[in-house]
């Protein structure tokens, strides 16, 4: 019987494919905020001064808008590598996330659309001639701020994704229990945007970058254990196909 192979959980490129994602976004706040804007929080301020920083630096905010697409298929890749990695501790689970994950990635895609058009109008590429120049700046700003709600209604659904993962790392048993901790804070914290007032008092940004860079590096340096995680992926595998 030919021996297993030692890697079969992916979980080292799953941290590495996380490392690129975190590398991108940074990246692309760095240029979005070159060209006077930012990519995870509202735009606001005077419409002409920012059209005016926008179209001074439109190859910074290409450079954002490029690496924020990026970022969403390194983690799209991400995802379906969480769905292979934790598939066997509890399969419909697994699916359950990775559903969730692709509702929030479509959402935040889609919110690239009015992010791109605001531009369109800061640059002068996109001209409504039947509207002044504070109404063109007034939607622009407006545009921005779609792009802002699609973000947090995305960020809504990564918190049953999290509370889910969660789940699955504390039942996996090639996980430490306790990793599982800040995962759940993060899906918690994920959840607080449904009430504003609640999500204000939340360090829910500093929550989620700690836990999933606490996860990332877990991944990264210890990995799983690959004998239990095959022994489950086994029993997953009997349960499918039988």
């Amino acid at each position: 019987m030919a021996k297993p192979y030692p890697n079969a959980s992916w979980a080292r490129p799953t941290g590495v494919v996380w490392i690129l994602f975190f590398v991108a976004s940074g990246l692309s706040e760095v240029f979005f905020r070159m060209a006077g804007i930012s990519g995870i929080s509202v735009v606001s301020g005077d419409g002409a001064s920012i059209a005016s920083t926008l179209a001074t630096h439109q190859d910074a905010f290409r450079a954002g808008f490029a690496f924020s697409l990026i970022l969403i298929v390194l983690y799209a890749a991400l995802m379906a590598l969480f769905y292979r990695l934790l598939r066997p501790v509890n399969a419909t689970l697994a699916l359950a996330a990775l559903v969730l994950s692709v509702i929030a990635l479509t959402v935040q895609a889609f919110g690239a659309v009015p992010q791109a058009a605001a531009f369109s109008l800061a640059t002068g590429t996109s001209s409504l001639q039947a509207f002044s120049d504070s109404q063109t700046y007034g939607l622009m700003l407006f545009l921005f701020r779609l792009y802002s709600q699609a973000y947090t209604v995305a960020l809504i659904f990564w918190g049953p994704f999290w509370l889910l993962i969660a789940y699955l790392v504390y039942r996996s048993t090639f996980f430490p229990s306790l990793l599982a901790v800040p995962l759940a804070l993060e899906g918690l914290g994920a959840l607080t945007l449904l009430w504003p007032p609640l999500a204000a008092i939340f360090p829910f940004a500093i929550v989620g970058g700690i836990a999933e860079l606490v996860f990332m590096l877990w991944l990264l340096v210890r990995g799983v254990d690959e004998k239990r995680w095959q022994e489950r992926d086994g029993e997953t595998g009997s349960v499918l196909f039988a």
